[in-house]
């Protein structure tokens, strides 16, 4: 199962702690990204949160396919 198919799979919103954790990077990217207006989010009084179909969407449209012979090699 793919990362988009457990987030389209979410009936909740998360919070952005949890999408960080989810995406490997850290909630000071995403708040970042959220304030720049560059990543969908909701806010429900003083919390952020994120619609998981937005994100899944979100997510699609940054997806680039890497050419097989360009990817990091793992160590």
């Amino acid at each position: 199962m793919t990362i988009i198919e457990k987030i389209e799979k979410r009936t909740s919103a998360f919070k952005v702690a949890e999408v960080a954790k989810l995406l490997d990077v850290t909630p000071q990217h995403l708040y970042s990204l959220i304030s720049r207006g560059v990543l969908p989010s909701l806010r429900i009084d003083n919390a952020i949160r994120l619609d998981p179909h937005e994100l899944a969407a979100w997510l699609c449209g940054r997806t680039e396919k890497i050419p097989r012979a360009s990817r990091p090699r793992a160590a």
